[in-house]
């Protein structure tokens, strides 16, 4: 009995040359808009990290301004962990770690919203 590889892994000499021209734009769009993504979520982070440290400060780490900042860190992170699955990233573990995404990014993750801001906002400010 003779196996077959995978036609991912078979030779890609009898494809057809504007087809591997388009597949590798392709590749080069999702890894470039990956790229992107990450900075963003790089920029989040940042945010919500000079956020946690004033309210540290006030003495209040529920305030409004921490709520919007790990929000927006959360659909940051949204975004890229689907990105990543588009990549063929399926692991997001040892990701999470090199970025330090803390858990509560991680928790918080999904689109941000109006409905999450008003949320998110105490009880005193409602």
């Amino acid at each position: 009995m003779s196996l077959r590889p995978p036609q991912r892994f078979s030779n890609s000499f009898d494809a057809d040359p504007l087809e591997r021209a388009l597949d590798y734009e392709v590749l080069a769009e999702k890894a470039s808009t990956l790229g992107r993504l990450q900075k963003r979520l790089e920029k989040a982070l940042v945010r919500l990290e000079e956020c946690s440290a004033d309210e540290a400060d006030a003495q209040s780490t529920n305030g409004p301004a921490y709520a919007q900042a790990l929000a927006e860190a959360g659909e940051a992170l949204w975004y890229v962990v689907i990105q990543r699955e588009l990549c063929g990233l399926r692991v997001n573990a040892a990701f999470y770690r090199d970025f330090r995404v803390p858990r509560s990014v991680i928790l918080a993750m999904g689109p941000a919203s109006a409905s999450k801001a008003s949320q998110a906002k105490t009880p005193q400010e409602k």
